[in-house]
Order: C-alpha cells, then structure tokens, then sequence
C-alpha cells in the first residue's frame, strides 16, 4: 500500500518545499492549506488547520490514497508588535495556526501512528526556544506547540510513533514581510527535515540557524 504525507501550510514557504520533496519519493501527499491551491503531485485540502474538521477532512483524503505514515505540521502565521498592541483577532490568529493547528492535526493522527507507526514533524522556530521582544503572542504560541511536542514524544516512548521537532530561525519566505540576505532557504530546510524524516534512526529535535 502506497506512504502518505499530511502537510499543513503547503501551498507556500517551508510547507510547500516539504510537500514537494516528500511526492518526489515514493509518497502521495496531502497538502492543506487555508485556500485550494493547485500543485501537482499534491493533493489540496481547502480548510483552516486550527478546525478539527479540517483535520478529519485531510485524514479522510489521505486514506483514500494509502497508508498515512507521516504528518508535518508547518501551519503558522506571525503578529509582531511590542507587548499590549495585540487586540483579540491578532491573539487569536497567532494562537490557532500555531499551536492549536499543531495540536488538533497530531491529535487526528498519534493514536494510529502509535499503534500503526508513523512520523509526526511538528514545525516550530527559534521563537520556542527563547524570547524574543515583539515577539511575545508568537514566542508563547510556539513555546507552547513545544511544550506539547515534548509531551508527545514521552507519549510515544516504546510505541511505534515517531515524534521530531524542528527549530528553524528565519528563513526567505512570504512569512516575512521585510525579508533580510541572512534568512535560509526554504529548500534546504525542507531537505534537512525530509532527511530526518526518511532515516531509520528517531531524530528528536533539529534547531536549525545561520
């Protein structure tokens, strides 16, 4: 039976180098992103990743086409500003695409993975690992999505899941408005962690930086 990938946040950035070099090996993949998109070889899921819907929906598709193996939760969006100028939408935005999308989606999928086997890839940032100032809602987001990442992997301990999390810092990406000549390239991040992805070995977490 055919790999599947579930990646979140694949129509641009980080998520759609990933979803593309996982469908160029041997795997389908299901990209979901908040509009349809039309890249060949993935397959689109319209919906926003912070709705269970949305993830039951990715599941529903990614079953039709084989056995899902993987998930990378690359979903994420960034408000910047120094504390006290965040109103409620701008709390709310950054909250739910980063954590409660990484949440629901693993959620959707650590039960078969643990029994079945499968690799979670939860995208997080050099945010998570200290803060950061005008970064506060962003940083306590992530902070957050590792905290959960972290509690996953005990989970998973001696079970058939593999969790892994990635720590990029900034990279050459439309997340930026004002992009700066040190920020990475997507591509060669996307291949550091299809690379994790594909070894044998459980690589447990990846902070990647310049």
């Amino acid at each position: 039976m055919t790999d599947v990938a579930i990646v979140t946040g694949a129509s641009s950035g980080l998520g759609r180098e990933i979803a593309l070099l996982l469908a160029d090996g041997d795997r389908q993949v299901v990209g979901v992103a908040r509009r349809p998109f039309h890249e060949p070889p993935i397959a689109s899921v319209a919906g926003d990743a912070s709705r269970r819907e949305t993830a039951a929906r990715a599941v529903d598709v990614a079953k039709q086409l084989g056995h899902i193996t993987v998930l990378v939760n690359c979903a994420g969006a960034g408000v910047f500003g120094p504390a006290g100028s965040y109103d409620d939408a701008a709390i709310a935005r950054v909250i739910e695409s980063n954590l409660i999308a990484t949440i629901l989606f693993c959620e959707a999928l650590f039960p078969r993975f643990r029994t079945d086997g499968g690799t979670i890839v939860n995208v997080l940032s050099t945010a998570a690992l200290i803060g950061k100032p005008n970064e506060s809602v962003y940083c306590a987001a992530k902070w957050g999505a590792r905290g959960y990442t972290e509690s996953l992997r005990a989970e998973a301990k001696g079970t058939k899941a593999r969790i892994i999390a990635v720590a990029p810092g900034g990279m050459d990406t439309p997340f930026w408005s004002d992009r700066r000549s040190d920020f990475m390239d997507p591509k060669e991040i996307a291949a550091i962690i299809v690379d994790a992805i594909e070894r044998p070995v459980n690589v447990g977490e990846i902070v990647i930086n310049r």
